[in-house]
């Protein structure tokens, strides 16, 4: 089902997070274009069928997060780490997820994430919500 296939695929090319998907050989399976924006890469489709250490080398933190779901298949829920792009620090949030087929055969990882960088440079007090108790 083409349309059905490209319906999804839409999907995850309009999060406005960004997902990086590696199958357990280590190869990228797909990385979406949100993911291209936040980590500055120039183009993702070249990126397809490419080793992860090789496309994210730039970010070792983040090949250690994708090294760590491959080897133990355990999942991360809502966890941040500091990567550089040139002299400026990116505060990463990411979660990471099994990739399984009907069958819950393991076929890799895939990491999800944000740039939280503005956020985490807000001031610690906020002022409170406004309304309602």
């Amino acid at each position: 089902m083409r349309g059905e296939a490209e319906y999804y695929r839409s999907i995850l090319d309009n999060l406005t997070g960004g997902l990086v998907s590696v199958s357990l050989d280590g190869s990228v399976a797909y990385i979406n274009p949100m993911a291209g924006r936040i980590l500055h890469l120039p183009e993702v489709a070249p990126l397809l069928g490419m080793k992860y250490a090789e496309v994210l080398s730039g970010f070792p933190a983040l090949c250690d997060v994708v090294r760590e779901a491959l080897r133990t298949h355990r999942t991360v829920h809502r966890a941040e780490i500091t990567v550089m792009h040139g002299d400026k620090p990116l505060v990463i949030g990411y979660s990471t997820l099994q990739v399984k087929n009907a069958d819950a055969e393991i076929l890799g990882i895939a990491i999800i994430f944000q740039d939280l960088t503005f956020v985490t440079r807000l001031p610690n007090h906020l002022p409170p919500p406004r309304g309602g108790k």
